[in-house]
Order: C-alpha cells, then sequence, then structure tokens
C-alpha cells in the first residue's frame, strides 16, 4: 500500500465518522456545530453532502430536552 492509498483511506474514515454523526445528531445546531469543525459553510454542506443537509433539515432547531435518553 503506498502512501496515496493511505491517504484516501483516511478520508474515507473520516467522512464516514462524519456521515454518522449527522445521521445521529438531535438537532441542527448540532450538524451545525460539526460542520463548522470540519471548516465548511453551510452552503459547501449543502453541495457536497444534499443527502445529509435533508437529514439535518428534518431536526429540530433544538434537542427535545424533555424526551428520555435512548
Amino acid at each position: 500500500m503506498n502512501e496515496q492509498d493511505s491517504e484516501s483511506l483516511d478520508s474515507l474514515r473520516e467522512s464516514s465518522v462524519f456521515e454518522l454523526a449527522v445521521k445521529t445528531a438531535e438537532s441542527k445546531a448540532e450538524v451545525l456545530e460539526m460542520i463548522r469543525e470540519h471548516d465548511l459553510s453551510e452552503e459547501a454542506f449543502s453541495n457536497r453532502f444534499p443527502v445529509l443537509a435533508k437529514v439535518a433539515q428534518g431536526l429540530p432547531d433544538v434537542p427535545d430536552e424533555t424526551a428520555p435518553p435512548a
């Protein structure tokens, strides 16, 4: 395995972790914090990850604090 292969594997891992984090987020605010941590603008996030952007759109603005923990 050469160095390039290693870099793309790391990128795939990072991308997978990011996708899982967005899919398990409890609020839009949580997703916004994640995309900022990855130095993405909201527009770049929507363009680059349109499916995840739709998932984020369906989230509440803030987490529901009255819901029992899972």
